[in-house]
């Protein structure tokens, strides 16, 4: 008798079914693992442009050293005119220069890209498209629906 070396074809068979079926069970959680991440990171990156528009806001109106150099714009009210206004170094009465966001903090984790729906400080509450005159209000321009199944990300 010899013996022989290798696997059956049935082996084989056997271990690719296993790994396959591993391989299905395995992706729904790890895609809900990706996704739960991005809304993290989006809950995030809402959080710290909010924190961003409300600094900008306070240097607007403050006085003395921490206040900004720049007079305000006629026409302009308290908030930023866009986002990237965010992003650019600001100079403070005391000649220190802030900068309040980074430009990779206004990308959107949802789609990838530098895009947000804002809404203006005197836009009705009930709309979801702006006027354009400042940003008072970020969402995301995602209209996929959250992991909670209610909520679509544009609303959050």
């Amino acid at each position: 008798m010899t013996a022989s070396a290798g696997f059956t074809i049935a082996e084989l068979i056997t271990v690719i079914a296993i790994i396959g079926v591993l391989a299905a069970v395995a992706m729904p959680i790890a895609r809900f693992g990706f996704k739960r991440q991005k809304e993290i990171e989006l809950h995030e990156r809402l959080r710290r442009i909010t924190n961003a528009i409300d600094q900008y806001r306070e240097l607007r109106n403050a006085q003395g050293p921490a206040a900004i150099k720049k007079p305000p714009d006629f026409g302009q009210r308290d908030y930023p005119k866009t986002l990237e206004e965010l992003t650019k170094p600001i100079e403070l009465n005391n000649g220190k220069m802030v900068r309040l966001l980074r430009e990779r903090d206004l990308i959107d984790p949802m789609t990838g890209k530098n895009e947000w729906n804002t809404l203006s400080d005197n836009d009705d509450p009930d709309t979801s498209q702006s006027n354009g005159d400042n940003v008072f209000e970020v969402h995301s321009k995602s209209t996929a629906i959250a992991l909670d199944g209610k909520a679509h990300y544009n609303e959050w």
